[in-house]
């Protein structure tokens, strides 16, 4: 018997069924019997019973259960990455044998900082879902790094450099960041003329518990200088920083994605123009797992192609 039959038995009185399969995945995104039994409308004692099944299929635990929460065993982790690319290939295969050609079929999960997200990634998905109608997605957005492997996520729109060298990464473009402020806070406040000026200014701070942005490395040309900043500001969440630096609070380091539009309105303006944030990358990423998902390098290649031109830059 090879390893993989020893694990994922085809049949005899303990085969697999693709269903407890497909019920133990819900189990893994949702960390819950019950919510994995809502979206899946079904009883929590269905998801319970098909989970024991396979477990007995599979001779081994898949989740430590408790009163108050449930987690995954590191068996049931490495199990749940080839599953899903599995019924992956499944879907895909049903999908040829059902439909004569090469649609696209499955789900996508991916994650993405929230205002990029919902600037880009969003109506990316819904121009994508016109064209391949029968792939599902979901879209997680957050400002702090999400884990592709315990997360069991297809994708990642990342900034900066990755530090996870189990990922690969495809450069998007790359991610410029500048200094700007309302009209309305340079009217009571003045410009700083200096970098080192920024001291002496309210300046709004991307911050979460391990990461504290509170100082900014800026660049004219070949010069560089860490200019450290504080403020009165701060949180972890870009799409709140934004909305503070439209409302008048501060001066806060952004994304030219993120205030391209504001920019061309007059809503906000360059403070200190000739000086940057030290640039850095945006990246589409995936983990190392095989093999790939059609739809993943189809809608991968879809991405990067929208994005060629960097249409926040314009």
């Amino acid at each position: 018997m090879t390893k993989i039959d020893k694990h994922f038995p085809l049949n005899g009185p303990n085969k697999l069924r693709n269903d407890d399969l497909a019920v133990f995945l819900h189990v893994v995104d949702c960390l819950s019997f019950s919510a994995a039994a809502r979206n899946l409308q079904i009883t929590p004692k269905a998801v319970s019973k098909q989970i024991a099944r396979l477990e007995g299929a599979l001779g081994t635990t898949l989740f430590e259960r408790n009163t108050r929460n449930l987690r995954i065993t590191d068996e049931g982790r490495v199990i749940a990455e080839r599953v899903r690319v599995a019924l992956s290939v499944l879907d895909e295969v049903k999908g040829l044998a059902q439909g004569g050609s090469q649609e696209l079929t499955g789900h996508i999960r991916l994650t993405a900082p929230a205002p990029f997200g919902r600037k880009f990634v969003a109506p990316a998905i819904t121009d994508f879902c016109r064209l391949h109608p029968r792939v599902g997605f979901d879209l997680r957005l957050s400002d702090q790094i999400q884990d592709l492997y315990r997360g069991d996520l297809d994708l990642a729109i990342r900034m900066g450099e990755l530090a996870d060298s189990r990922l690969l990464a495809r450069r998007v473009a790359d991610n410029r960041r500048i200094l700007v402020a309302s009209p309305t806070f340079i009217a009571a406040h003045g410009n700083p003329a200096r970098p080192e000026e920024l001291e002496h200014y309210n300046c709004l701070v991307f911050a979460y518990p391990g990461l504290l942005q509170n100082t900014w490395p800026l660049q004219k040309g070949r010069c560089e200088k860490s200019i450290a900043i504080d403020g009165t500001l701060c949180s972890d969440n870009g799409e709140v920083l934004h909305e503070w630096c439209l409302a008048g609070l501060g001066i806060s380091l952004r994304e030219v994605w993120d205030v391209h539009e504001e920019l061309h309105n007059g809503q906000l303006v360059r403070v200190l123009p000739d000086w940057e944030g030290v640039a850095s990358k945006i990246s589409l990423v995936r983990a190392r797992r095989e093999p790939v998902p059609h739809r993943l390098t189809v809608f991968s290649d879809f991405l990067l192609e929208r994005w060629q031109q960097t249409p926040w830059e314009h």
